[in-house]
């Protein structure tokens, strides 16, 4: 894969990310239907980037923006899940 593919789909791939984060923060812990679209996004995108990662083998894995990538899902993840137990708490 050439470095140009694997940066475009990086860039992408943090462009959804932050959008995912806009959503979860948007919705405050008070839309679960909202929360459970970010959810949904942020599968798709867990799925993009390992199949970046199938295509690129170990130039994505170590690329510094896939890394951070991946840790941006997991703390996105995160916020979801807790948002999600706020509103099951509340309900």
């Amino acid at each position: 894969m050439a470095y140009v593919n694997l940066h475009e789909k990086l860039q992408q791939a943090s462009k959804m990310l932050k959008e995912a984060q806009q959503a979860v923060l948007q919705a405050g812990g008070q839309n679960l239907q909202i929360l459970e679209q970010a959810e949904n996004a942020l599968n798709q995108m867990e799925n993009e980037l390992r199949n970046v990662q199938n295509q690129a083998g170990t130039e994505a894995t170590e690329n510094p923006q896939f890394q951070q990538a991946f840790e941006s899902l997991h703390d996105i993840r995160q916020q979801v899940q807790e948002a999600q137990q706020n509103i099951n708490d509340v309900l």
